[in-house]
This record gives C-alpha cells, sequence and structure tokens, in this order.
C-alpha cells in the first residue's frame, strides 16, 4: 500500500477548502445567474351616480281635505358601484309651510312608473310608512350600477286639514342622497 505523505493529503485538502470557501465568496458577492421581471396592473376607482327621472314630481295644485294624488319619480344607478339611497323633503318658509306639514305622504318602491296608481302602487315594497311630507326619511335603499325603478308618492290632504291652510301655496325641495354601500 502506497502512503501518501501527509502534507500532500493536508494539501489537497486545504486546495478542497481555499476552493470551496471562493464558491462561497463568489455567492456573497453576487457574482450569481439573476433574472427580474415587471408586471403592470390597471387601476381605477368606482363612482356613485343617482340620477332622478321627472320633473315637478309634486307638482299639486287645487287641494282640498280628502284629496288623495299619485306621483311617480324614476331613479338609476349610473354608476359603477352599489348605492344606498335616501329621500328627504326640506321644510319650506314663509306662508304656505302649513300646507306642507299638512300633506301626508306614502313612499313604495315600483319596478314600474306605470304602477303608481290607486289600483296598483300597493303591488310595490313600501319603503317609507305614512308621514307629513315635511317629515319624509326614505332611507338605506340599495340600487345595484345599471338598475333602476319607480319610486311612487301616494300624496293625501287629511279629511281634518284645518281652514287656515286654504289658500296657501309652497315648493317643496326633495333631497336624494346616495352614499357607496
Amino acid at each position: 500500500m502506497e502512503t501518501t505523505p501527509i502534507f500532500v493529503r493536508l494539501g489537497v485538502s486545504l486546495a478542497t477548502v481555499i476552493t470551496a470557501g471562493f464558491g462561497v465568496v463568489t455567492a456573497a458577492s453576487g457574482a450569481m445567474f439573476t433574472d427580474t421581471e415587471t408586471a403592470t396592473m390597471d387601476v381605477s376607482s368606482g363612482w356613485v351616480d343617482i340620477t332622478v327621472g321627472g320633473t315637478n314630481v309634486v307638482a299639486l295644485s287645487n287641494l282640498k281635505p280628502g284629496d288623495v294624488f299619485f306621483r311617480s319619480m324614476n331613479l338609476a344607478n349610473a354608476g359603477s358601484l352599489d348605492f344606498n339611497y335616501g329621500i328627504t323633503a326640506s321644510r319650506p318658509t314663509g306662508a304656505g309651510a302649513p300646507l306642507v306639514d299638512a300633506i301626508l305622504v306614502e313612499t313604495w318602491k315600483l319596478t314600474d312608473d306605470s304602477n303608481c296608481t290607486a289600483a296598483k302602487y300597493q303591488t310595490g315594497t313600501l319603503i317609507a310608512a305614512s308621514s307629513t311630507l315635511t317629515a319624509l326619511n326614505v332611507a338605506n335603499q340599495i340600487m345595484t350600477p345599471a338598475s333602476s325603478h319607480a319610486v311612487c308618492f301616494r300624496l293625501s290632504l287629511p279629511m281634518s286639514t284645518p281652514n287656515a291652510i286654504a289658500g296657501k301655496t309652497s315648493n317643496v325641495s326633495m333631497t336624494i342622497a346616495s352614499e357607496q354601500a
């Protein structure tokens, strides 16, 4: 058996350790293959847009105690997001304010505004129970994008309306406010 001197074996071992060390040093110094990719993405925000069809929704004249009227308003979601909407009426100032306080309103959601009649309005969904017009408060009605429906107002002047209301006129502003759902 041939014996290799210890110095030779030690030299080979040392050469192996040094070579391995250079590999570690090379890896630590960044001398490696690398690759980088870039990806892009489109980013956009949604929007809320409620549209109202119909003008002078609550145009009523020559009211007398016992009258009942039906008026509709078409609402549509022209935005890209679901939203909740609400409807309120502001109390006017001036001599006609008591007339607006006396008018009662029920609010119904319908699929078709042609159903806003005495015979058909109750086929919809009641969304605000009877209140005075100035206390109107429709709240949290959801609409999805590209959807629409009619809101039907059943308006009445009760038989118990006092004589002090006779001859009054006023203008009522309704606010339809929407907020993303």
